[in-house]
């Protein structure tokens, strides 16, 4: 199996999300993937199954407690005129498999830019992927338009997904968005992107506790370096296995 960096199961910031931060945490720090996963849960008040994999590991991720994602989720549903009943039938036990305590106990870990790029694609009616890979071009220039990216930066943005460099494209959109020039790492998740954006935002005191990071500043690779990287991921695609068969299932209804 392939290293593709930090899983993020733990970033020691448990609790540290209140419910009522997150619309706003959306806008200003949330990836585009999640971003538009946010905006169709509040929009429809639901998600299907996919959907609910790939936001509820990512708000596990960035510190939501079990407690506050049964919390989350049910209000949402609720809004849609779900019976709470039906949801605590069909839906509480699927949360609480996703943390680990239930089923197989498996502690299900946030899932990679790599992962959401190359597998379970979206189909109509769904909401999760990686927008640089899976929107239509005229839609995702569009939804990059709403997000208030300037044409210039759109164009920039475009032109990566063209050369399917999507990863690269996404740390462009977050150059964008904090307004800098560059974001001095390299993106391969999108719990990393969150808490990067939280470091930046917040003057560099953030809430990360990963031992693995250097502490000495370390050059970033250049752009052309990064699309070769960009590029060399989808060789992966061979070897890289979902382990989430037992999850989906519970995540099916």
């Amino acid at each position: 199996h392939s290293y593709t960096g930090q899983d993020y199961s733990t970033q020691g910031n448990t609790g540290k999300i209140s419910l009522d931060q997150i619309d706003s945490l959306s806008t200003k720090s949330f990836p585009p993937c999640m971003r538009q996963l946010h905006k169709a849960l509040r929009e429809n008040h639901h998600l299907r199954h996919g959907g609910r994999m790939q936001y509820g590991l990512f708000l596990k991720g960035i510190g939501l407690t079990l407690e506050q994602a049964l919390q989350f989720w049910k209000q949402e549903f609720i809004r849609g005129k779900m019976d709470p009943d039906k949801f605590d039938r069909g839906y509480s036990y699927n949360i609480r498999h996703s943390f680990g305590k239930e089923g197989k106990r498996t502690d299900y870990t946030p899932f990679s830019c790599l992962k959401i790029i190359l597998t379970n694609p979206p189909s109509q009616g769904d909401y999760h992927g990686c927008p640089f890979r899976h929107s239509d071009p005229e839609l995702l220039k569009q939804k990059l338009q709403s997000y208030k990216i300037s044409p210039g930066g759109i164009n920039q943005i475009l032109d990566l997904v063209k050369g399917t460099h999507y990863q690269v494209a996404c740390q462009k959109y977050f150059e964008m968005i904090h307004n800098v020039d560059d974001c001095g790492f390299s993106l391969s998740h999108p719990n990393q992107f969150f808490l990067e954006s939280q470091r930046l935002l917040n003057g560099g005191k953030d809430n990360k506790k990963e031992s693995t990071q250097p502490e000495t500043p370390q050059p970033k690779p250049s752009v052309q370096k990064l699309k070769d990287a960009s590029s060399a991921l989808a060789s992966l695609n061979s070897s890289l296995e979902m382990d989430m068969e037992g999850l989906e299932d519970y995540f099916s209804t």
